[in-house]
């Protein structure tokens, strides 16, 4: 069991790392609007939706598999070998969709390059990831923190004094990429190189992580996906110039959900190990707090957009985009509904429940899909969001049923198995795709 002081403690430098992380990720949002106007605001957001799908396959959704892997069934360094497979497979993913974008759709070579730049920066932080997981199952969420934080000033100032200087996207994201590849190189590896040994897995080991985490990264995928379709639908129904308002009025708003994720991933090792002791008190008791302070988030955010949403757009995106105030509320409740359905995939993620996840996101998207563009129609950029929230609803409804019965399940199954249990996972390995 682990120290509730370094629990406390890694957790206070996670919150506050990720913190400074997202606040940098939102000012990007502000900013391009500001020094490239609606056009760059637009470009930017299109490559920023099209590579969150990429990104979801380039993580291959394993970070809460890596951190709850209670046995250690895979070693760390296959982990890492894993990540170059995935990373390389999402490039080539994103190279193909940016020649069918420029054969099909008709993208510019400005529009495919920035696409391709905003990737490369993704795929840093996908490589990121496993280095982290690594130093959150020693209990060094600090070092994570610190990485988020550096990641994100260092990225924040390379894009403020590129873009003033050159108001050029595409020249802005090639030294954004540039400078946290030295990031990753110079900080984050030498950090995580103590933990964990440097010892090739084998191409077996690979395979079967890999084959074991592929519903995962289909989910992933599928999460992404319906979660991005909206906002590319809209670029496709409303025009680039509607997407590149709607991005960074609604964004202040997203750091909601951001902020509500880091507040329940360092708690993956306590619903690892309650799963895995089958002690379903602990367990339960730490789902109902996590879902009791996402859900609080919703009033808060409501008050906080409707009194004080005017004026933060004002002050922070524009004159002028105080009038789009109208679409915070919904988006609140849009953002809140995606904290609560990841917080759902993460405990389902713990308790290897494969086929739930596959199944509530095929809902989303087909619901997203169906609606979207007559939202859109109906009721401009308000529909997108409202779209959003419909599939968000079909996801939750679903994820929350499958919890509760495969939970329910588990622990009326008695004592948990012997510590040499071969599988390495926190439940039974015959339930793994259930």
């Amino acid at each position: 069991m682990h120290s509730d002081s370094a629990l406390r403690k890694g957790f206070l430098w996670n919150t506050a790392g990720n913190l400074i992380y997202m606040l940098c990720q939102y000012a990007f949002t502000i900013l391009v609007l500001r020094l490239a106007g609606e056009t760059g605001s637009g470009l930017f957001n299109l490559a920023q939706s099209y590579t969150n799908i990429f990104l979801t396959v380039a993580s291959y959704g394993m970070y809460s598999f890596q951190v709850s892997d209670a046995r250690d069934k895979y070693p760390q360094y296959c982990y890492v070998q894993s990540r170059v497979a995935t990373v390389s497979l999402a490039t080539a993913m994103c190279a193909c969709s940016i020649a069918f974008g420029a054969l099909a759709l008709g993208y510019s070579v400005e529009q495919c390059a920035c696409i391709l730049l905003y990737h490369g920066y993704r795929m840093v932080e996908s490589s990121t990831d496993v280095f982290n997981a690594i130093e959150q199952k020693h209990m060094r969420l600090d070092i994570v923190g610190k990485t988020y934080a550096l990641r994100g000033v260092v990225s924040l100032a390379i894009f403020m004094a590129a873009l003033a200087a050159t108001h050029d996207i595409a020249l802005t994201l090639t030294l954004m990429l540039s400078a946290n590849l030295v990031v990753f190189i110079g900080f984050t590896l030498p950090r995580a190189r103590p933990f964990y040994k440097r010892e090739y897995a084998g191409r077996r080991a690979l395979a079967a992580l890999l084959a074991e985490c592929l519903p995962l990264v289909v989910y992933s995928a599928l999460n992404t996906t319906a979660a991005s379709l909206p906002k590319i639908l809209m670029e496709q129904v409303l025009g680039g110039d509607k997407l590149g308002i709607y991005g960074p009025v609604t964004a202040p708003v997203l750091m909601l959900q951001v902020g509500a994720s880091y507040l329940f991933t360092p708690f993956i090792t306590v619903f690892s190990q309650s799963y895995a002791d089958r002690d379903a008190h602990r367990f339960w008791d730490a789902v109902l707090s996590v879902q009791g302070i996402v859900t609080a988030l919703l009033p808060m955010g409501w008050l906080v957009a409707h009194f004080l949403g005017g004026w933060g757009l004002s002050v922070f995106v524009g004159q002028g985009s105080e009038a789009y105030q109208y679409l915070l509320g919904p988006m609140v409740v849009s953002a809140v509904l995606t904290a609560m359905v990841l917080f759902y995939s993460m405990v389902l993620t713990v308790m290897r429940c494969m086929r739930g996840l596959i199944f509530a996101n095929v809902l989303g998207i087909a619901a997203a899909a169906l609606i979207s563009r007559p939202f859109m129609l109906r009721w401009d950029m308000q529909g997108a969001t409202f779209a959003s929230i419909a599939a968000l609803l079909v996801q939750a409804a679903c994820l929350g049923f499958v919890l509760v019965r495969r939970a329910r399940r588990h622990f009326s199954a008695g004592p948990h198995r012997p510590a040499q249990e071969p599988d390495g996972l926190p439940s039974d390995a015959a339930d793994t795709l259930e």
